[in-house]
């Protein structure tokens, strides 16, 4: 009868890293066989979404996203001539909260009962929130001091506030159900912990 106060979405989508810092540059992308694409990954999310006013929706989202992918020591062999090998393994949970502004009507109200919505609605959006890290590496690694090459599980996980932007469409295929398309830019820095913590300028 009315446009509708609540909307429920499910995501799936694809995140590129940026994959920037200390740990990547001196670590994972120079010591290992690892790329920045390596951390590239499907995700899937979801948004609950409650009207506020006008073009306004108050937007609550969460989501998973996990690469894993084995690698080793560019130039270094173990004492068999044999490759130091580990898998490095990267989780991350998004829980966000935003303000999403219609750029245009996302429907028109004819009478008392009768709500229609439009056929396309494009958006923008900002907001903030926290993000859920672990990273965790298990194999072979090299003691850098004396050349040796030991076996270990290495780990650090952690929060770090989260700052987002997006931008997307709503196409309607009924008045109860929408096709979205969606593109976001999160930016968040962590504190590493347990085995990484020399990499003092976090985890990008």
């Amino acid at each position: 009868f009315q446009r509708p106060v609540v909307t429920l979405g499910v995501r799936g989508g694809f995140d590129l890293a940026r994959a920037s810092g200390a740990l990547y540059d001196s670590l994972l992308l120079k010591e290992l066989t690892l790329s920045k694409s390596d951390f590239n990954t499907f995700s899937i999310a979801g948004d609950l979404g409650v009207r506020l006013s006008g073009p306004l929706d108050l937007v609550l989202g969460s989501g998973f996203a996990r690469t894993s992918k084995p690698s080793e020591f560019r130039n270094w062999l173990d004492q068999n001539n044999l490759p130091i090998t580990q898998q490095t393994t990267l989780s991350t949970v998004p829980l966000t909260l935003a303000l999403r502004w219609f750029l245009t009507s996302p429907g028109r109200q004819i009478g008392r009962f009768v709500w229609i919505p439009a056929r396309v609605t494009p958006y923008v959006g900002v907001g903030g929130g926290m993000i859920h890290y672990s990273l965790t590496q298990t194999g072979s690694f090299v003691d850098f001091a004396d050349s040796s090459v030991f076996d270990a599980t290495l780990q650090s996980q952690g929060w770090a506030p989260l700052g987002l932007v997006m931008a997307g469409v709503d196409y309607s295929l009924g008045t109860r159900v929408f096709v979205n398309a969606d593109a976001r830019y999160l930016l968040a820095k962590g504190t590493l912990h347990q085995s990484f913590v020399q990499f003092t300028d976090g985890i990008d």
